[in-house]
């Protein structure tokens, strides 16, 4: 029987085995549950370049202007047990006592819709979900699955707007997700990437602007190289960092 590639990715990092990299040193995949503070997050470079709004949130000057820091957006999520809203602190004096969504890794808007029909002064609008501009999710092609090798479809499944939002490049390495600008940036997607530290992302959506070009001709570049090249990119980068992260099964959309 032949072994691909896509079997040994698949070897490596779905079964309970000690994995040799790098220095040699073995790393088990239960390192990934320190993964966030072990490993740099996706997308390193990429700063994130302001803070993602509850959805309906007005533009940014007109929030901010709007809003009393009530804190009802953050009842009302707390009462959905979803948790995704905190409310700024002291160290952002401009942003102070402002809402917004605390951690896409481990608590991302659950687009419920329930926080714009409670805000008193409506910095929060209701909106449909299909239109909510909250930011733009990116996947870091270095170190999600599907671009390397393996079949992964949870970000897919996990997406509530599903097909509309994700594209796939199927090929040898892999079924190869893309998030279109069809995205709200709800985040969950990030939080089901199984991967330890997740390889997704969320940015504002001005923050995307900023850095647009430079992703979508990475992402142009990948499909371009050859087998040859991407084999170099794939084990002589990739594979090293997804082992070290480490797979986290329950994070998995079923």
């Amino acid at each position: 029987m032949k072994f691909t590639r896509r079997d040994f990715l698949k070897a490596s990092i779905l079964t309970g085995a000690t994995v040799i990299v790098g220095n040699g040193l073995p790393l088990l995949e239960n390192l990934a549950d320190a993964a966030k503070e072990e490993f740099m997050g996706p997308l390193p470079d990429i700063d994130v370049g302001g803070l993602i709004r509850p959805p309906g949130a007005l533009p940014e000057n007109k929030f901010r202007s709007k809003c009393i820091s009530c804190g009802v957006c953050v009842n009302v999520c707390h009462v959905m047990k979803y948790d995704a809203i905190a409310v700024v602190g002291l160290k952002d004096i401009k942003n102070f006592g402002t809402p917004y969504i605390k951690d896409m890794r481990d608590f991302p808007c659950a687009l419920c819709m329930e926080c714009p029909k409670h805000c008193p002064t409506g910095a929060l609008q209701k909106v449909e979900k299909e239109k909510v501009t909250m930011g733009m999710a990116l996947i870091d092609f270095g170190l999600c699955f599907g671009w390397n090798g393996d079949v992964c479809l949870s970000c897919s499944k996990a997406c509530p707007m599903g097909a509309k939002i994700f594209d796939f490049y199927n090929g040898e390495w892999g079924n190869q997700p893309y998030i279109n600008e069809n995205c709200v940036g709800c985040g969950l997607c990030a939080k089901y990437c199984p991967l330890g530290g997740s390889a997704i992302k969320v940015v504002t959506r001005g923050q995307y602007e900023k850095i647009r070009s430079s992703y979508v001709n990475e992402f142009k570049r990948l499909l371009s190289l050859s087998n040859e090249e991407r084999y170099n990119v794939v084990y002589g980068r990739n594979i090293q960092q997804i082992m070290a992260r480490g797979r986290l099964v329950e994070r998995e959309y079923r």
